[in-house]
């Protein structure tokens, strides 16, 4: 049985991938504090030091500790199992990206049941492109002028996190939770297996098997299969590929 969630704020991870300043990271460990996040990670950052960052962010040495930096974003969200990718861009997304306040009540209520949730920002000058998009389940918009909709780097990470603390989270009903949430890293890892299996019975016909896999990949991210449903799809996919292996050996004596 999982620990009652005391706040949500405590399943909030912010990540940062290839921020290009530090000026903007310790901007952002100050917005985080202003909103009660402390949990952050950073993606193969261009200027990273965090002893600089008290400067900038005043007593933030707690929180400065606990910065992680990874070399890719698949890494920094491996144990995730709800990221949201932030981003301006509608057609760069699997699917339309939602405003920020409609969806901050449902990311908050999962946050209470314990799922370890991550807020995705884009570097400085290009914002998410559609390949880190790509590892998201989710993603957001905020409002602002389409005339001149850039933010600055902390300023978006302090108007989500603004977000989710003014939200009510809707009821529940049914606090129970069966089986944990597949994370990123097992997804990930699914889909990969997955197109090895496809591979090996020959279901790419054409030079199309980047857009089906990423169809099959967002597929995946909108059923939110839990940790038992991935280990079982992954499974599947291992004895499909073994399956054919053993069909080509027999028809090779």
């Amino acid at each position: 049985m999982r620990t009652p969630v005391t706040t949500f704020r405590d399943h909030i991870t912010v990540v940062l991938h290839n921020p290009q300043r530090q000026i903007n990271i310790a901007a952002t460990v100050r917005a985080m504090m202003n909103m009660g996040i402390s949990h952050l990670r950073l993606v193969t950052p261009r200027e990273y030091e965090p002893e600089l960052i008290e400067h900038v962010a005043h007593r933030s040495a707690d929180v400065v500790e606990r910065i992680e930096v990874f070399a890719s974003l698949p890494a920094a969200l491996h144990d995730i199992t709800w990221a949201i990718g932030t981003t301006a861009r509608h057609r760069d997304t699997p699917l339309p990206p939602q405003e920020l306040r409609s969806v901050a009540p449902s990311v908050v209520a999962k946050a209470l049941e314990g799922q370890r949730i991550a807020l995705v920002f884009g570097p400085e000058d290009n914002g998410l492109q559609q390949a880190e998009l790509d590892h998201c389940q989710q993603f957001v918009t905020i409002a602002t002028n389409p005339e001149y909709a850039s933010l600055n780097l902390a300023q978006a990470v302090l108007l989500v996190c603004y977000e989710l603390n003014m939200t009510q989270p809707p009821a529940r009903v049914d606090q129970r939770i069966v089986y944990p949430p597949a994370t990123v890293g097992s997804i990930d890892a699914f889909v990969e297996l997955l197109e090895h299996a496809l591979r090996e019975i020959n279901f790419f016909k054409s030079p199309s098997a980047p857009s089906k896999m990423r169809s099959l990949r967002s597929m995946t991210h909108r059923a939110q299969p839990n940790a038992r449903e991935i280990m079982l799809l992954t499974a599947i996919a291992h004895e499909l590929i073994s399956y054919v292996k053993k069909l080509r050996s027999k028809a090779s004596n």
